[in-house]
């Protein structure tokens, strides 16, 4: 098994030490993930410019721009071999709508491109313990169960302790409150997040704050056929 493993901390980035080390049980791995830290870049990409590349080892190399040049780069450019495109693990969950925001799932986006299968991986902020004691437990879940899909992208969010087990979860679109604190001309983001008690019991960040590793299937394309044929239905009654 060959891995390409990317990110949106950096290359060097205590998260993808810890799978990069994991994934190795498994087959061979190579890191091509960002220079420094990329995080909230969703699937930008670099067009019509260039990307400098470190090559840190014959294993690693830092790509001075966002997650998705490092897929795409990985994949089109330095044309690495790889079975499988791991993204992680993010310091930091990726849930709800966050995947729209994400790095770490636009790193996956870029991969998908190429129709390669996917997954990625998102801890609490500072909080790897699930990930360093029950990773293989959750990849032999994942490949038990086929799940990994050129169709998709597979989101796995790990949990603070203690751990329950693994569950499959639904996206759930959190109803969130944004505000800003002013100071003369700057302004600085906050956000609260609807509380996980509210949401159903197979929301994606519910269960993860109930202990449990969830795994939620990311459509790689953001199109809905049962929405398209309503908006044709409005389109032919009129």
């Amino acid at each position: 098994m060959k891995f390409l493993l990317t990110n949106d901390d950096g290359y060097n980035a205590q998260g993808i030490i810890l799978l990069r080390d994991k994934l190795l049980k498994y087959g061979d791995v190579t890191i091509v993930a960002p220079f420094e830290h990329m995080s909230a870049k969703s699937a930008s990409i670099t067009l019509g410019d260039w990307l400098k590349v470190d090559k840190i080892d014959d294993h690693t190399y830092a790509v001075h721009g966002t997650p998705t040049d490092c897929t795409s780069l990985a994949l089109g450019g330095l044309n690495i071999d790889c079975d499988i495109v791991v993204s992680g693990c993010n310091n930091g969950p990726n849930l709800s709508y966050d995947v729209l925001l994400s790095g770490t799932i636009g790193a996956c986006f870029g991969a998908a491109v190429f129709r390669k299968k996917t997954v990625a991986f998102s801890a609490p902020f500072d909080d790897f313990t699930c990930l360093i004691e029950h990773f293989d437990e959750i990849w032999e879940y994942i490949n038990k169960h086929n799940l990994l899909s050129e169709e998709y992208v597979l989101n796995v969010n790990l949990p603070r302790s203690p751990y329950k087990g693994i569950a499959l979860a639904r996206l759930f679109y959190r109803k969130d409150r944004y505000y800003y604190d002013q100071k003369e001309d700057m302004y600085y983001a906050l956000r609260d997040t609807q509380e996980y008690l509210e949401m159903p019991e197979d929301a994606d960040c519910r269960l993860v704050k109930e202990g449990y590793v969830v795994i939620t299937p990311v459509s790689r394309i953001p199109f809905d056929d049962a929405q398209f044929e309503a908006v044709k239905k409005k389109v032919q009654d009129k």
